[in-house]
């Protein structure tokens, strides 16, 4: 059965037949006939999500996928009113009448998805510029909710408005603490910790694609009383939506210019 938590990724893999039903739907999701863009997108999305960016009833597009795998929508027991429930509308933050426009920098990904790339590292290059009274304001034709929970994890806040066709999202750093910095004072040492096994990972001199090819090669030897340390060079932000589907999460301290320690760690119930 495919359901709504399920990632687009998982779904096209174990029923490639869906790709047309995800096309017919909506002409959003026509992105998925790309490879490349199919490759990046489906791999963040959820069902829910999908249908959320691309507007259309949960229900009937769960109904369709479903269908088309021969599967009974009976049992299915997600719903339209539970989509709308969990929605959280996001009122303009006040500060916003205020601020120079010079402090907000616009990134248009519209002609990189157009032109069939990912817009993710462009988008990633801009936020880990952006200085810590401006705003990044990023244009686009859906609403890129996974986007969200990523720059979240970084401790940005968002605000989104929608113009016809084009959704304005706006991030700025919020009040809160970056999520994946913990304050040095408490950070845990690794002998401090329960885990009774490190394995560390030196891919700085490595180029890419081979750093995270290896990182993830390594998963399969860390259970949850193992702790993987990563030497990098650089944050690994491609990396975390991949490490967030197979079950694992990522602090990353930088120590000094191009030095980073990430540790991966298996995610506990």
């Amino acid at each position: 059965m495919i359901t709504k938590e399920m990632k687009i990724s998982e779904v096209l893999s174990a029923y490639p037949q869906t790709l047309n039903i995800f096309v017919s739907v909506s002409p959003h999701f026509k992105k998925l006939n790309n490879k490349i863009l199919r490759k990046a997108l489906a791999s963040r999305v959820t069902v829910e999500q999908a249908a959320s960016i691309a507007n259309v009833d949960l229900n009937t597009l769960l109904f369709e996928l479903n269908k088309s795998i021969q599967n009974s929508f009976e049992s299915i027991k997600s719903s339209a009113k539970d989509l709308q429930s969990n929605a959280t509308i996001i009122q303009k933050p006040k500060f916003f009448d205020e601020i120079n426009p010079d402090k907000i920098l616009k990134l248009d990904v519209r002609p990189i998805i157009d032109s069939g790339k990912d817009p993710f590292m462009d988008i990633m290059t801009k936020i880990n510029e952006l200085k810590d009274d401006e705003i990044l304001l990023i244009l686009n034709s859906f609403e890129p909710i996974p986007l969200y929970s990523v720059l979240g994890k970084k401790g940005f806040e968002h605000w989104t408005e929608k113009e016809r066709n084009l959704f304005k999202v706006y991030f700025y750093r919020g009040q809160g603490k970056n999520q994946n910095e913990i304050p040095k004072e408490q950070r845990p040492s690794l002998q401090e910790t329960d885990f009774k096994k490190m394995i560390e990972l030196d891919v700085r001199d490595l180029v890419p694609p081979e750093p995270m090819m290896k990182i993830l090669e390594t998963l399969s030897k860390i259970d949850e009383n193992t702790v993987l340390l990563v030497h990098h060079h650089r944050e690994p932000m491609m990396l975390y939506p991949k490490l967030e589907e197979r079950g694992y999460e990522a602090i990353s301290n930088k120590i000094e210019e191009n030095y980073y320690k990430v540790i991966i760690t298996k995610k506990r119930n």
